[in-house]
């Protein structure tokens, strides 16, 4: 099993609120110091970044100003040059009609917003690891562990 660690350099995180940017900095830089990490705070100045330099790994909010997340994921999969990056939706909802969506746009996981720091270093770790090439995950991370997504898919 190749170590994905090595090739996933630059992160982005997409999430208008600053402290879940300055905890999520934090974790990543114990998790890995190499690791560069680009925060920007709406789905506008994503999309401007990703179409000027693709990172290797985007972290998504939902919930947004300016664009939602769901509109950027959809763009972002309609971009050839960003078709195949792997995108984790990031955000505090847990609902199912959210993470179905989600993976209805094409999304490579879902993950809700971990309470502790703990948690997201968890997760954080497991995700860095993953062979996003090779594997489509129908998984969501809640409560510190990777749970099964099962819910027909559907539009709503």
């Amino acid at each position: 099993m190749r170590n994905t660690t090595s090739y996933m350099n630059h992160v982005v995180l997409a999430d208008d609120d600053r402290d879940h940017g300055i905890l999520f900095h934090h974790v990543l830089k114990q998790v890995d110091p190499s690791k560069t990490l680009t925060i920007v705070k709406d789905g506008e100045e994503l999309m401007k970044f990703v179409m000027q330099q693709v990172p290797d790994l985007v972290f998504l909010d939902l919930n947004m100003p300016c664009k939602h997340g769901l509109e950027c994921l959809h763009e972002i999969r309609n971009q050839l040059k960003l078709k195949d990056l792997p995108v984790v939706v990031y955000t505090s909802s847990t609902h199912m009609t959210d993470i179905q969506k989600s993976y209805l746009h094409q999304a490579d996981l879902y993950m809700v917003k971990p309470f502790t720091s703990f948690h997201l270093k968890n997760a954080l770790e497991s995700i860095l690891k993953m062979e996003w090439k090779e594997t489509n995950y129908k998984y969501y991370f809640i409560n510190n562990r990777f749970v099964p997504f099962t819910a027909q898919s559907g539009t709503y």
